[in-house]
This record gives C-alpha cells, sequence and structure tokens, in this order.
C-alpha cells in the first residue's frame, strides 16, 4: 500500500509512521516543509528510505498512485496555534484542499484526517455521548476558536464529498514517544519540571482528559480504511479517560513529580478552557475498533520514555 503523510514531521505523524513502516508492504511517501531535517529524524530512527519518498507538497502528483493519505497537519503545539491565530483556518484549508484535489483525480484514494475534539466546539461541561451539533457563538469569536473553526470548515467539506473515503478521526488527547518535553502542553509541562528539578506549578482546578497514543490510533486507522466507500467521522478514545489531580499523584508516585496549586489559571490552551475534554462517542466501536491502552497506562510508558533520555 503506498501510504502519503502531510505533516509528516508533526509528533502524531512520527509516531504512526514508525508503525507504517514495520509493514514490508507498505511505501511511505513523506510531505514536509524542510526534507532534509526530516532526513535526519529517519536515520536516527534507523527508518530505511529513499531520498524520493520525502518531498515538499507542491511535488504532490498523481504518479505517485496514493492508496492512503494521513492529513496530520495542524498546530500540534498549543503555543503555536496560539501564534498562528486565524492564520491556522487557512493553512488547514490550504492543504485540506490539496488531498481533495488528488481525490478528485484519484476517486479510489482513501484519506484520514486527523481532526479534533475541538470541532464540538464549547460543549466540555460534560463528555458527548453521541454526536452533537457544534457549539460555536460565530458571531463572537475568539483567537481559541481558531483552532476549533479550522476542524469544522475541513470536516464540513468532507461530508459534501460522500463520493470519497474520507474518514474524520477527531483526536482530544494525544501523547507518545515522539512527544517533545518543550511543547506546552499540561503533561509536558509537568514532565519538564521533574527533568528539571522544579516545582511544578498548576491550577486548582480538576479537569479530565483521554489521551490516546501512536499504538491506538494506527489500530483505529486500520479499522477504517479496511472498509469501502467510507465517508464519516468518529470520536478516538482509550480504554478510560484521567483526571488532572490522579495524573499529579501518579507522577509525583512514580517520578517524584513535587507540585503546588495557584488560583490563576496555569499553561497554554489553544481551544480554550475545557472541564471534561474527552468523549464518550464510542461508534468507532461499529468498524472493529478496540483501544488497547488507559491513559494512565499509557502516561506512564511515555513518560517513563521521555524521561529517561
Amino acid at each position: 500500500m503506498n501510504v502519503a503523510f502531510f505533516g509528516a514531521s508533526s509528533q502524531i505523524a512520527k509516531g504512526l509512521i514508525k508503525k507504517f513502516s514495520k509493514s514490508k508492504t507498505n511505501k511511505l511517501y513523506f510531505f514536509v516543509r524542510n526534507k532534509e531535517s526530516f532526513a535526519i529524524w529517519l536515520v536516527e530512527k534507523k527508518l530505511s528510505f529513499e531520498q524520493q519518498q520525502i518531498k515538499t507538497y507542491d511535488e504532490l502528483s498523481s504518479a505517485l498512485n496514493i492508496d492512503l493519505f494521513i492529513n496530520c497537519i495542524g498546530a500540534g503545539d498549543p503555543a503555536k496555534a496560539v501564534k498562528m491565530s486565524s492564520t491556522i483556518v487557512s493553512v488547514t484549508q490550504q492543504y485540506d484542499e490539496q488531498v481533495l484535489e488528488y481525490l478528485a483525480l484519484n476517486p479510489s484514494t482513501k484519506y484520514i484526517f486527523l481532526s479534533s475534539g475541538a470541532a464540538y466546539g464549547n460543549i466540555f461541561s460534560a463528555p458527548p455521548e453521541d454526536y452533537l451539533p457544534t457549539s460555536l457563538d460565530m458571531k463572537s469569536t475568539k483567537p481559541s476558536d481558531m483552532y476549533s473553526i479550522s476542524k469544522i470548515k475541513a470536516e464540513l467539506a468532507h461530508r459534501a464529498k460522500p463520493q470519497y473515503s474520507i474518514m474524520d478521526i477527531r483526536i482530544f488527547s494525544y501523547f507518545d514517544s515522539e512527544t517533545s518535553l518543550n511543547s506546552r502542553f499540561f503533561l509536558t509541562d509537568a514532565l519538564r519540571s521533574i527533568q528539571e528539578k522544579k516545582i511544578f506549578l498548576t491550577s486548582n482546578q480538576n479537569i479530565a482528559r483521554d489521551y490516546i497514543g501512536a499504538d491506538d490510533l494506527y489500530q483505529l486507522i486500520l479499522k477504517l480504511t479496511s472498509r469501502d466507500n467510507l465517508n464519516t467521522v468518529v470520536d478516538a478514545y482509550s480504554l478510560g479517560p484521567i483526571e488532572k489531580f490522579s495524573i499529579l499523584e501518579m507522577l509525583k508516585k512514580n517520578f517524584n513529580l513535587r507540585y503546588e496549586f495557584t488560583e490563576s489559571e496555569v499553561g497554554l490552551n489553544a481551544s480554550g478552557s475545557k472541564d471534561h475534554y474527552f468523549s464518550k462517542n464510542y461508534c468507532a466501536k461499529n468498524y472493529g475498533y478496540e483501544p488497547s491502552f488507559s491513559s494512565a497506562g499509557l502516561i506512564l510508558n511515555v513518560a517513563r520514555t521521555l524521561l529517561s533520555r
């Protein structure tokens, strides 16, 4: 199978690339802005490749005979999302439309678009248990709404093309060994504090998150792409979410995290504050998806890997 990754240098793409590379029947194409730095990463991970597999976005051609596109383009790091602000909408649309143009010429190609739980809008006082209408006040959008809008626009464009196999996966929280400790997520901020032997400051608000990693995301993609003529959106989920206070105690017990609460909000959130940012919409099981990891188990495994470097 010929698999093309848009945004191949992103943390999620890198985790998936390592999974797809294990199958010798897959030929992978990597679309990036900087070929040289990405080639260095492939060498570091001891992944075999040929130079012609690494391409810039303007090198996309029907001659590649892509069977599956995986679009991982997105800000990734909350700090980058905040910096991009409204430009994230046009950037997401630009690369999404490039794939859609390819599908118009190659309608048998399947397309996985990595969307976000932020596409639900601002409804996370409780987790969604079924598909819910997007809740976003379009009359008074804030900079923190731009990331949500970028994903909503893409999903709407995909549902308007039911003749193509387009599968949007809404990811809520992601964590794996390719996550950079320099990124500005709650977990990476906490692990960086452990690494630097500093006290981790966090708000006294308890929130809930559901983390998945490359293993479960890879399995979800395989289950979805095993179907033909599927145009849909699904939520990604683990065996179980976890609350912030539980994460703090787990990191304290296993890695000697020292933390203190503050009344003010600490850290960055590119799409706004959300109390229960996870989903109970388990429709992915209809396609055979069964997660292997809980949020707690994933966090422990990845934290051990990242802190041992």
